[in-house]
């Protein structure tokens, strides 16, 4: 219905004229306003530069209010990743003005409204324009349109007119007024100077909307990158920002109540239940508004992972027919490298014809005692397999997977066929990029039944893998003990205690030149284990440690590690052949994608499967005489601690455990794609 339209409607329940239906319309406000006030209200002249997350529900909110004079801009049209946040995204709306469509909303509330569109959205240009005869400015715009707010805010303020701020932060609002009579400007608050750099300005508008925030608490900081201008955002702060800045529009209206400009800042957080309040001298000038800032800094470096795979461009083209570009096979490829193997190995090579990878197993990269018969690094080939297979649905092609397709090689793993389907990208496809081993320690928090049922569901497809859960408290403790026993055998065993000591890169440089194995910082082991690590190198001083009993602190981490975790869980196959433990590896990756997706953490415990193959595959002859009892003990535990296992044939796949924890900050480092074709 057009405004026509809607005032007919007004005259068939009796409402013939705009006083009328104001009168009625607005009654309830009386009481909290007088009638003479909310005629100032209605004649008021309010500008929103921005129709999204805040900006479209300020204007329902004044809209009831009883404002009715607006300057409206916005360029932009509603998508669907606006739901969360914006009140106009919906289905209907998407691909549509945001612009148009609030204006819509607002005239079906109130229809004798009177707006001045501006749908190229606020410019140099037409800045004067937007803010003729305005008596009130709201922002709307961007957290990241730092330049063009800041001339807004100076302009508005200049001509006369009030400007209020106010950020949705995490769950909370954080407000700011600036009046053209008395306070600060906006370069003198937020302390803009010439030539700041891009991330500085946006680092500095946060700090000075929020001086003391409340929402770090609870807010994952490395979701927020201010150099791609990301960041979190909710439907309850931004409902909060328009219940804030229309009650302070109101104040300055009616001239009812202290305005509080710059640089009085305010902010109410109801997740935490705090309101702060308070007066920042000289704003950003002020001496520790400057720690703050370098603090923060650190803090978002530390946070954010600088060795996070981004997706390349090629992800967005779709493959329409049978032949597939050498750029898109590559990408596959860069995708199946992503995938996890022992020590970070990285035990694959590749080739690929027309429309087929075939992977090979690279039998030299992992010799240590843990590769019994090169299992491990069968089990990474088949994660390599499933990361592949999922990147590939983003170019809209299926995956045949003939597993060990040629008897007389007996390094081909696989050979995976690609073709054209009508298919969506698997929602893991953005995890391959981010998934990695968390080693820090989680926090005791169960799991929600419908992360388990999802486990499970990933499975599916994979006949006869296995994942047996555990989430008892008592259970996990015992499992710990368990796996604080094995992991004694890791430092008093002198092969793996060098092959470790020749994977770890103790150095940056080292780290980025050779690009297998892992970074010291990937251990999580703090300043005091990386000293622990950098002295034990040499077997001789480990072994003098071992005998003083000091060795063992590294087996007690991993008894921390699994008590602090929600459940732990144990992938087996059917059978101990190759087959089994490539569709092992792959379950295992689509597992591990599942629990990043949701981000949660997972740390694969890999010494008590591994040896317990040796000793099925091989017996017991290959450990050191103390360590086959402690062994043989600890497997009469492990076989009650899931009875559900066949340990007679099933092969074991990983032992891992899983839960909340923070954010990594050094991740492994991948060889380039060059490095694995033949």
């Amino acid at each position: 219905m057009n405004e026509k339209e809607l005032i007919e409607k007004l005259k068939t329940l009796g409402i013939h004229t705009e006083e009328a239906y104001f009168s009625e319309a607005f009654n309830r406000n009386i009481g909290l306003l007088t009638k003479e006030e909310q005629k100032r209200v209605a004649n008021a002249t309010i500008a929103l530069p921005g129709m999204g997350g805040v900006g479209g529900l300020h204007l329902i909110t004044l809209v009831r209010t009883g404002f009715t004079r607006f300057h409206l801009a916005d360029f932009d049209v509603f998508e669907p990743v606006n739901v969360n946040r914006q009140f106009g995204a919906s289905v209907p709306a998407f691909g549509k003005p945001k612009l148009e469509v609030m204006k819509k909303i607002a005239l079906k509330i109130n229809p004798f409204l009177e707006i001045r569109e501006f749908p190229e959205g606020i410019t140099e240009e037409n800045l004067d324009d937007f803010l003729e005869n305005v008596d009130i400015v709201i922002d709307g715009l961007d957290y990241f349109s730092f330049d063009m707010r800041r001339i807004l805010f100076t302009r508005a303020q200049e001509k006369g007119a009030y400007v209020i701020t106010a950020g949705p932060m995490g769950f909370s609002s954080a407000m700011l007024i600036f009046s053209p009579y008395r306070g600060m400007t906006f370069d003198e608050y937020f302390n803009i100077v010439e030539n700041m750099p891009e991330e500085e300005k946006h680092l500095a508008y946060g700090l000075g909307l929020s001086p003391r925030p409340t929402h770090i608490r609870y807010m994952d900081l490395s979701k927020v990158d201010l150099s791609k201008k990301a960041g979190p955002s909710s439907a309850i702060a931004c409902q909060l920002c328009a219940g804030m800045a229309c009650a302070e529009a109101l104040k300055i209206v009616v001239g009812r109540g202290k305005v509080k400009p710059v640089p009085h800042y305010f902010q109410f957080d109801p997740y935490l239940l705090k309101f702060r309040k308070g007066e920042l001298y000289m704003g950003n000038r002020n001496p520790l508004q400057r720690l703050k800032m370098k603090a923060v800094k650190i803090l978002l470096r530390r946070r954010k992972n600088v060795m996070e795979e981004t997706i390349p461009v090629a992800s967005a083209v779709k493959v329409k027919d049978k032949k597939i570009p050498s750029e898109i096979m590559q990408f596959l490829i860069r995708s199946g490298i992503q995938a996890p193997s022992g020590d970070n190995c990285q035990p694959w090579y590749f080739s690929y014809n027309g429309d087929t990878i075939n992977l090979f197993l690279d039998r030299n990269a992992d010799t240590s005692f843990f590769n019994v018969h090169q299992i491990a690094s069968t089990i990474s080939c088949g994660a390599v397999i499933e990361n592949i297979r999922v990147a590939a649905t983003r170019f809209g092609l299926a995956t045949a997977i003939s597993y060990l397709p040629d008897p007389c090689d007996k390094d081909l793993m696989a050979s995976l066929k690609l073709f054209p389907v009508d298919t969506e990208a698997d929602p893991l496809f953005d995890a391959i990029w981010k998934r990695h081993t968390n080693r820090k320690f989680y926090k005791k928090r169960h799991f929600p039944n419908f992360i388990f049922r999802e486990l499970e569901t990933t499975l599916t497809g994979f006949e006869g893998v296995k994942l047996s859960l555990i989430t008892d408290r008592k259970k996990l403790k015992s499992l710990a003990k368990l796996i604080y026993r094995v992991d004694r055998i890791r430092t008093e065993h002198r092969p793996l205690h060098e092959h470790l000591v020749q994977m770890i890169r103790f150095t940056k440089k080292e780290a980025t030149e050779k690009r297998y194995g892992f970074p010291i910082q990937n251990l999580e082991a703090g300043l005091a284990g990386n000293i622990f690590l950098w002295l034990t190198r040499p077997w001789w001083v480990m072994n003098l440690v071992n005998k003083m009993g000091l060795g063992r602190m590294v087996a007690l981490h991993s008894y921390q590690a699994m008590v602090k975790c929600s459940a732990a869980g144990l992938l087996t196959v059917p059978e101990m052949d190759r087959t089994n433990f490539l569709e092992g590896g792959q379950a295992l990756e689509r597992i591990w994608l599942t629990l990043t997706r949701y981000g949660l953490a997972m740390q694969p415990m890999t010494a008590i499967t591994l040896f317990w193959l040796r000793w099925q595959m091989d017996g017991e002859a290959d450990f050191l005489p103390a360590h086959r009892r402690l062994l043989r003990e600890v497997w009469q535990d492990y076989r009650k601690l899931f009875p559900d296992v066949d340990f007679s044939k099933e092969g074991h796949v990983m032992l891992f455990r899983m839960g909340y924890a923070p954010p990594i900050t050094h991740r492994t480092y991948r060889k380039s794609v060059q490095n694995f074709l033949t």
